[in-house]
C-alpha cells in the first residue's frame, strides 16, 4: 500500500475512533467491549495475534476476560492460565447451548469492561449459528456492550472469502478490523485483499487496517516450547540476549501497530493498576494449595495401603 494509502487508512481509523468515542456511554455507563479474533482458516497467525492482545492488556492493566474457544491447540489456555488462571475461561463454540454462557458471563460480570474471545479455525459455521440464534448482537446491545470483529488474514484468497462471509454476517453491527500478519509477506504484497470489493465495502463503514509484525522464528519457537507469555520470554533462565531483544522489539512494534485500532481493541478503557499482579500472587496461592492438597492425598493413599498390607500379613499369621 503506497504512504498516501496509510495516511488515509490512519485517517479513517482516527475518524472512526471519534465516532466511537461519541457514543461511548450509555445511561452514563461506560461502553464496554467484546473483542473476537477470527480468521476461520488454520495457520493465518489468530491466536498469536490474540495472545499478543491480550499481553498488551496484562501490561497496561485493563481489565479483562478472556474466553478460550480452541479445542485442539488452546494457545491462551497454553500461554497464560499458569500464571494468570482466573484471567481465561472456556467456551465451546462447536456444542449448541455451550456457548451460551458466554453472553451470561457479559450480561453478570459487569465490573469487566473488556472481554477478548480467540475463535478456532473452521468455526465460522458454528459461530454463525450461534449469533443467530441468540440474536447475538443485539442481545449484546442490552448490555451495553459493543463488539469487534478482528479479522488475521494471509495473503490467500481464502481470506477474502472468509471476510466476505463476516461481514455478511455482522453487516453494521460491529467494528471491524482487519490485521495483515506480515508472516505472510510484505504489506504491498497483500493484492488480493487490498484490490478486493469486500475491502472497499468495509471501508465504508469504518474498518480499521492494522499490520502485525513477524517474529523470528527462533524466539517463537522459544515461546512455544515453554509455553511462556511474551513478557516472561525476556526474563526466562533458558532465554538469551538475542530472543530478548527480538521479543521486546516485537512487543513494542505489536503496541504501536495496534494503536490505529485504539477503541476497537479496547485501549480506550481505564486501567486497574495492579490488577494482574494480584491475579499472578492469588494463582500461586491456588497452585501451592492444590499441590498441598494432593500431597496429603498421597500419603493418605500410601498409608492406606501400608496398612492393608499389615492387614494381610497379621490374617495370614493367624491362619
Amino acid at each position: 500500500m503506497s504512504q498516501t494509502k496509510n495516511n488515509k487508512a490512519k485517517k479513517m481509523s482516527e475518524n472512526n475512533n471519534t465516532n466511537n468515542n461519541s457514543s461511548e456511554s450509555t445511561n452514563n455507563q461506560s461502553q464496554r467491549r467484546l473483542v473476537i479474533v477470527t480468521g476461520d482458516k488454520g495457520g493465518v497467525g489468530k491466536s498469536t495475534f490474540a495472545r499478543g492482545l491480550l499481553q498488551l492488556y496484562i501490561n497496561k492493566d485493563l481489565v479483562c476476560l478472556a474466553y478460550e474457544a480452541d479445542q485442539r491447540n488452546p494457545q491462551l489456555e497454553r500461554h497464560y492460565v499458569d500464571k494468570y488462571r482466573p484471567l481465561i475461561r472456556y467456551v465451546d463454540i462447536f456444542r449448541k447451548g455451550q456457548a451460551d454462557q458466554l453472553l451470561i458471563d457479559i450480561d453478570k460480570e459487569k465490573q469487566f469492561p473488556l472481554f477478548l474471545l480467540d475463535l478456532p479455525a473452521q468455526s465460522g459455521g458454528f459461530f454463525e449459528n450461534f449469533v443467530n440464534e441468540l440474536t447475538f448482537f443485539e442481545m449484546l446491545k442490552d448490555t451495553n456492550c459493543r463488539v469487534t470483529m478482528v479479522s488475521v488474514i494471509s495473503r490467500v484468497l481464502d481470506s477474502i472469502n472468509v471476510l466476505e462471509k463476516l461481514y455478511e454476517l455482522c453487516e453494521d453491527k460491529v467494528d471491524y478490523v482487519v490485521v495483515k500478519n506480515l508472516f505472510h509477506g510484505e504489506e504491498e504484497k497483500f493484492e488480493r485483499y487490498n484490490d478486493s470489493k469486500i475491502r472497499k465495502e468495509i471501508l465504508s463503514v469504518g474498518l480499521v487496517e492494522i499490520m502485525m509484525p513477524d517474529l523470528f522464528y527462533q524466539p517463537y519457537d522459544f515461546i512455544d516450547r515453554y509455553r511462556l507469555t511474551f513478557n516472561d520470554a525476556l526474563t526466562h533462565e533458558e532465554t538469551n540476549i538475542a530472543i530478548r531483544a527480538r521479543v521486546r522489539s516485537w512487543i513494542g512494534d505489536f503496541e504501536e501497530k495496534t494503536k490505529l485500532a485504539f477503541n476497537q481493541l479496547g485501549f480506550d478503557k481505564q486501567p486497574l493498576p495492579g490488577y494482574y499482579n494480584k491475579m499472578v500472587e492469588e494463582t500461586k496461592k491456588d497452585k501451592k494449595e492444590e499441590e498441598k492438597q494432593r500431597k496429603a492425598k498421597e500419603k493418605e493413599k500410601s498409608q492406606a495401603n501400608v496398612a492393608s498390607k499389615e492387614k494381610e500379613v497379621s490374617q495370614a499369621s493367624a491362619v
